[in-house]
């Protein structure tokens, strides 16, 4: 993999914001969704074939381009929360699509978390470089920067979060999440059985980037909140997958 294919995969893969900024900005494709579409396609023309697979991708993009109007805005597009609700915004499309297909939410949902885990197909060496640069401290001070921000509740439809401080022993830092911006849109489109599979993406990306990351609660299995807590070299956990697929889930919430 040359380093143009690299930087550009791990950037529109996980909505990147490399510590390299300026490297960023040149590398990044035009369409940040670029290996979302190409990731999707891949999966489903394993299961259905060529042909297949390049109709429903052309419903997936019609699907996408007409919720986009119906985003709300939450900071534009210097805030990470913006991106977040971007992904959300696509697989929710993904999942009309699937659908309409006759596709139940559990297997819409399992091809969502497929995808995902296509995105994260590289080699292990190349993903801890973009862990250590992507989620470095340039992150995390932005990330205690914008959660105390999001406090203040400017933007309604977006989310509200307060930073945790770790003590270096059990966690890195933390992020308590009591309001998410991916919930309150799937909720306003009568989608929230999509939600808890949505988040399952959290567990792809901190084990393709050493993240360590512990979650026992959700916003979207109907807790309070969504417990965070990041540890570079620890196993990734997050409650639903403790006994592998498909996800326990402990209080899906109902559209």
């Amino acid at each position: 993999m040359n380093r143009r294919k690299f930087l550009a995969v791990s950037a529109a893969s996980f909505g990147g914001l490399l510590a390299a900024g300026t490297a960023y900005r040149f590398f990044r494709p035009s369409d940040p969704l670029d290996s979302f579409y190409k990731s999707t396609r891949k999966v489903l023309s394993a299961r259905l074939g060529e042909r297949r697979a390049d109709d429903m991708m052309r419903n997936i993009r019609n699907e996408y381009a007409g919720l986009v109007p119906s985003v709300p805005d939450i900071g534009g597009k210097q805030s990470m929360f913006t991106e977040w609700l971007d992904y959300g915004v696509y697989y929710l499309a993904v999942y009309r699509v699937l659908k309409r297909d006759g596709y139940p939410i559990d297997q819409a949902g399992e091809l969502i978390f497929r995808t995902y885990e296509t995105m994260a197909d590289y080699p292990k060496g190349f993903l801890n470089l973009v862990g250590r640069l992507k989620y470095g401290n340039r992150y995390v001070s932005r990330l205690r920067q914008e959660a105390g921000a999001s406090r203040q509740r400017r933007y309604p439809a977006g989310w509200v979060a307060e930073f945790i401080d770790g003590d270096g022993r059990e966690f890195d830092y933390g992020l308590n999440i009591t309001e998410c911006g991916i919930c309150k849109f799937y909720k306003a489109h009568n989608a929230m059985e999509l939600a808890p599979y949505m988040c399952l993406s959290d567990y792809v990306v901190s084990r393709a980037f050493d993240r360590g990351l512990v979650r026992q609660y959700t916003i979207a299995e109907g807790h309070d909140h969504c417990d965070f807590r990041y540890k570079t070299g620890r196993e990734t956990f997050v409650y639903p997958l403790r006994k592998g697929w498909p996800p326990q889930f402990a209080n899906v919430l109902k559209a």
